[in-house]
């Protein structure tokens, strides 16, 4: 009888299943678009050496409402040099992309900050100046479930004009790439 109910007493303490989004809830709440954030993306030095290593990213995911919400898909990242008063800012890449995966827990761990409610990536660069302005995009690719069990991919644009760091960042730019998926306005 004690290891009936010591048997009983085991099974009781697991953990629930985790509850998966429906398609519906996929869409109502799953990311609609992204957003470099303008405040927290920095040219830093993160070995603390006094040098600068690149850029420290932080990537907000934002469902239909504007909300913060995770996502799972592969991130990518380019640097490019800027170019004033053109219709695209972005001069010739500066490094090769930076690619992130969000696709299992050790990912969104790694990468997930709870204070801000959005995803930190450190790009190295050391070639980084807080003397120049840069472009920063952002791309993240998901995989999405359509209506009849199928599924397809989906892609969220996001691009930063990072400013010389004069102390001020009044001057820094940002621009949201229009989505083209379906119920999106496009105009």
């Amino acid at each position: 009888m004690l290891i009936f109910a010591c048997a009983l007493l085991g099974i009781g303490c697991e953990p629930p299943d985790s509850v998966y989004r429906s398609s519906f809830d996929q869409q109502m709440f799953g990311p609609a678009s992204i957003r470099i954030h303008p405040t927290f993306t920095q040219i830093r030095g993160w070995n603390n050496d006094g040098k600068l290593d690149g850029i420290e990213v932080t990537l907000e995911m934002l469902d239909q409402f504007g909300e913060p919400t995770r996502a799972t898909g592969t991130v990518r990242f380019e640097l490019y040099s800027y170019r004033p008063d053109l219709p695209d800012p972005r001069g010739p890449r500066l490094a090769a992309p930076w690619t992130a995966m969000l696709n299992t827990t050790q990912d969104q761990q790694l990468r997930w900050n709870s204070a801000l409610r959005a995803y930190t990536f450190q790009l190295h660069y050391p070639d980084i100046s807080k003397n120049r302005y840069y472009v920063l995009d952002a791309q993240l690719d998901m995989v999405r479930g359509g209506a009849s069990g199928t599924t397809k991919p989906a892609r969220l644009f996001d691009q930063l004009i990072m400013p010389a760091q004069s102390g001020e960042d009044k001057d820094r730019i940002h621009y949201h790439t229009p989505t083209n998926e379906p119920g999106k306005n496009t105009n």
